[in-house]
């Protein structure tokens, strides 16, 4: 068993630790042992499997063992407990009730304006194939019903239902995508009821340029004229999202929006993230500029609050706190200096210590419990969707933005345009394609019973990012974007990723006046109160 073991190992390009091999061949069953191993390489892109994976990130062992029962569940803590680990520090947040959802614990209190309209906090269970084709058939279904809505997609045909020569309309997602030797794109199809080859010719100019955009699994919808054998594309339509009405609150409320603090991590800007605390508490800057902190009621924090540990190989020697629970108890000692009439919205990311799968749960008290005791603070899911306002409700969604690495990687024009330094430029991709992460490989992710929580189905007044720590304020069809900056100065792997940093600064908006600013709390200047190249308003 220990060879077919190896043998499986190698085939995958994984190379695995002696001892975790030994124990492995003693498990009774081969398969689940090959479970194990393929899920640690698929959940969390381990290609090197040692016993310091095991014994640096607990938080994971225990997601790992949350998606076993019965006998598979007992083969695995046998597996582990031989290895060395103590299982009863592997707990699975026993402070809440069971059967009691994690959310339920922050909706139960008095929200003061905020709704928690989506957050997926979905149950653990074992994953099967079964469950990604049900994932997609939830997402093309939802993007065709969309679609459908578009006048300019005439004459709607099935795949299976092409006539030849005839002009029609197709619903399709991206099954593969290639350039000819000629320059012309060729598209695999496919819907429902089957697939088909479409052709992009490079003398349509306009129609070529679009099919730049399209990447791999996205749902599209085509102008098309040909048969069964080939098709040719005349147009082509993405969903496409609209905001119809820009909203005004009747009363002033000023939001803030931030990310990736990086709490732990040596490079964290503490001295910086204070100030902006005491302008936030209105003692800091101008009288006008404390006066108007004043008016901030809710503060979004869009992912990697702390810096985690075992995030990336050699971030021990780049920590300052190496304990991921102290790292939250300092998060949460930063965070209650703030007034509590401002309402703090945190999400996780990649740094925080929940599954890397999205949608990523909300931070359980196992690792996060410093932060169950902020009042003011509402714990969601990545991505999630949150209502604000005390009178005039407007949507934001958070997402921290693992895929958009792999987005800039997939579309030209953001490769070649630097995207990593225009974040909000990705997140009118996103929008296009009403989809955060549109093809298969883009993010880990794990999908759930009846949705999939990628997908944007409702509009949302605003987006909130983070990830590349960048700030920045655009707009995109009425739907305002807000790209989080960092609190943190640039690391050896931001560097080796792309990021280029620009750490301190927080955008502003006025949910009255609809009035953008983007403050500087750098060391670089005193607070600096300018607006965006945008202008006041947008």
């Amino acid at each position: 068993m220990k060879q077919e073991m190896l043998d499986f190992c190698r085939q995958r390009g994984i190379l695995i630790d002696r001892s975790i091999l030994e124990l492995l061949g003693d498990l009774q069953d081969l398969e689940i042992a090959k479970n194990l191993i393929e899920r640690i390489e698929y959940q969390y892109k381990q290609k090197i499997i040692t016993k310091a994976f095991f014994y640096n990130n607990l938080n994971k062992v225990s997601e790992i063992l949350m998606n076993y029962s019965g006998e598979d569940k007992r083969a695995i803590e046998d597996f582990l407990e031989k290895l060395g680990l103590d299982l009863k520090i592997l707990v699975f947040d026993e402070k809440l009730p069971q059967n009691n959802k994690k959310e339920e614990f922050f909706l139960n209190r008095n929200n003061h304006g905020i709704n928690l309209l989506k957050i997926y906090q979905n149950q653990p269970k074992k994953i099967e194939v079964n469950d990604f084709v049900k994932n997609f058939r939830n997402r093309f279904n939802t993007l065709k019903n969309f679609l459908q809505e578009r006048t300019e997609l005439e004459n709607l045909a099935s795949i299976s239902r092409i006539e030849n020569n005839k002009i029609f309309s197709l619903i399709a997602i991206v099954y593969d995508k290639k350039v000819t030797k000629n320059d012309n794109i060729l598209l695999e199809l496919e819907d429902l009821t089957g697939k088909v080859t479409a052709i992009v010719n490079k003398n349509r100019l306009d129609v070529y340029e679009k099919s730049k955009e399209i990447i791999l699994d996205e749902v599209i919808g085509l102008k098309c004229s040909g048969s069964r054998d080939m098709v040719f594309v005349n147009d082509i339509v993405f969903p496409d999202i609209k905001l119809l009405e820009k909203k005004k609150s009747n009363k002033e409320e000023l939001v803030a929006f931030t990310s990736d603090v990086h709490v732990g991590s040596d490079k964290f800007l503490e001295k910086n993230f204070l100030k902006f605390i005491s302008w936030l508490n209105g003692k800091e800057g101008s009288e006008k500029q404390k006066e108007e902190a004043l008016k901030v009621k809710y503060l979004f924090i869009t992912g990697d609050s702390v810096d985690g540990v075992g995030v990336y190989p050699g971030q021990e020697t780049q920590l300052d706190i190496i304990d991921v629970r102290d790292q939250y108890k300092k998060l949460a000692e930063l965070l209650l200096m703030i007034r509590n009439d401002v309402k703090i919205i945190l999400c996780p990311g990649q740094h925080d210590a929940v599954r890397v799968a999205e949608p990523q749960p909300i931070i359980g008290e196992t690792y996060g419990g410093a932060l169950y005791n902020l009042d003011n603070l509402y714990l969601v899911t990545n991505p999630s969707l949150i209502e604000v306002g005390t009178d005039v409700k407007f949507k934001v969604l958070m997402y921290h933005g693992a895929s958009m690495h792999g987005i800039i990687n997939s579309i030209d024009n953001l490769r070649m345009n630097r995207a990593h330094d225009y974040p909000t430029q990705i997140v009118k991709y996103m929008l296009k394609k009403r989809h955060l992460a549109p093809t298969h490989s883009l993010v880990t992710y794990t999908p759930l019973e009846n949705e999939d929580a990628l997908l944007i189905k409702e509009i949302p007044d605003i987006v909130a990012t983070g990830d590349l720590h960048r700030p920045e304020i655009s707009d995109y069809n009425g739907i305002l974007l807000f790209s989080g900056s960092c609190w943190q100065s640039i690391t050896p792997f931001e560097e080796k990723v792309g990021n280029n940093p620009d750490p301190c600064k927080v955008p502003i908006l006025n949910l009255q006046t609809r009035e953008v600013k983007m403050l500087d709390f750098s060391d670089v200047n005193e607070l600096d109160n300018k607006e965006n190249e945008l202008g006041g308003e947008i």
